[in-house]
C-alpha cells in the first residue's frame, strides 16, 4: 500500500424481505441529515433478502452508521484508484 493511503472500512447492513427502496432511502437520509458520504455504496440480493455493504474513510463513520443500522464493520478495503 502506497505511503499516505488511507483504508477504507466496510459496513454490511443485511435486510429481509425484496423492498429495496425504502432501506436505501432510509440510509441515504440518515447519511444526508449527519452529513456522511460513504465511498462506495453497492448492494447484493440474495434469496430473502438484500445485503448492502458501504465504504467509509472514517472509522468513527463506519461505526455510527453499523450501530444505527443494526450492521457490522467487515473489514478494511484498500482505496480505489480516481
Amino acid at each position: 500500500m502506497g505511503r499516505g493511503r488511507t483504508l477504507m472500512h466496510v459496513v454490511e447492513v443485511r435486510r429481509d424481505g425484496d423492498a429495496l427502496s425504502g432501506p436505501m432511502a432510509e440510509m441515504r437520509e440518515w447519511l444526508d441529515d449527519k452529513h456522511i458520504e460513504p465511498t462506495l455504496f453497492r448492494l447484493s440480493l440474495i434469496p430473502r433478502g438484500t445485503v448492502f455493504q458501504l465504504e467509509f474513510r472514517s472509522l468513527t463513520e463506519a461505526a455510527v452508521f453499523a450501530h444505527a443500522f443494526s450492521g457490522h464493520i467487515i473489514g478494511e478495503a484498500a482505496p480505489r484508484a480516481a
